[in-house]
């Protein structure tokens, strides 16, 4: 059998199919849900899970069996976080797929988006919690917004070093302040835990590169297989 999963964020509607081997594939960009749920009549899948960060979710669509990701799912990792009603599903999704992906092995994941997310799972599968930031579309835009005279910038400007004008200083300093943000975490994290899994993960990841000495899984369609591993876990 066929299954769906949705992912709901703060910029598209992202769905993707799976086959009965748990294989991804298919995968569409959509501006609606009803052309959405249309695609997945023409695939032939009938089971979906939604995950939704902009709230713009259905209860109920005929002709679709649909679990809504919540904090009250079934979980495959233990859930400490301390409000677990405010943690978003798009990252419950990523801890599903590294507590299935990578059993028995601390974790730490980078969801790079809007925000970036960063979330640890201990070799137990304990998760305590985790950090936000802003993104790097988010920091270029306060910059901008926030001051009087700096412009907006694109990220696709920077030079990778020092800027030698106003524009690529900006670029610069939001992608590699985000760096050193991003190899702090793991530094700290790799001194405790060896044997560290480090995933990145969202759609912006690609900006970014860690030191090959370091376990690294970059997976674009990370929060994808976790919706499914959740799908199948809230069945039984």
């Amino acid at each position: 059998m066929h299954r769906g999963v949705i992912d709901i964020g703060n910029t598209r509607i992202k769905a993707a199919a799976f086959n009965s081997n748990g294989e991804l594939i298919r995968k569409q960009y959509f501006d609606d849900l009803n052309t959405c749920y249309q695609w997945f009549k023409q695939e032939n899948i009938h089971r979906v899970i939604v995950s939704s960060v902009a709230q713009a979710s259905t209860d109920h669509v005929e002709g679709f069996e649909i679990h809504h990701l919540s904090y009250l799912s079934k979980l495959p990792f233990n859930n400490q976080y301390e409000s677990k009603e405010t943690l978003g599903v798009d990252r419950i999704a990523a801890l599903a797929a590294a507590a299935t992906q990578f059993p028995k092995q601390a974790s730490l994941i980078f969801d790079i988006g809007t925000c970036m997310t960063i979330d640890f799972l201990d070799p137990e599968l304990n998760y305590r919690g985790g950090n936000i930031s802003p993104g790097i579309e988010l920091r270029l835009k306060a910059m901008h917004q926030m001051t009087g005279r700096l412009p907006l910038v694109n990220v696709n400007e920077a030079s990778g070093k020092m800027g030698n004008s106003t524009r690529q200083a900006m670029a610069n300093g939001v992608l590699i302040g985000m760096q050193h943000e991003i190899e702090g975490y793991i530094n700290n994290y790799v001194s405790k835990y060896p044997n560290l899994q480090i995933i990145l993960c969202g759609g912006d990841y690609t900006h970014f590169v860690i030191p090959s000495k370091y376990k690294i899984f970059a997976n674009e369609n990370f929060v994808l297989e976790g919706l499914h591993a959740l799908l199948l876990l809230n069945e039984k």
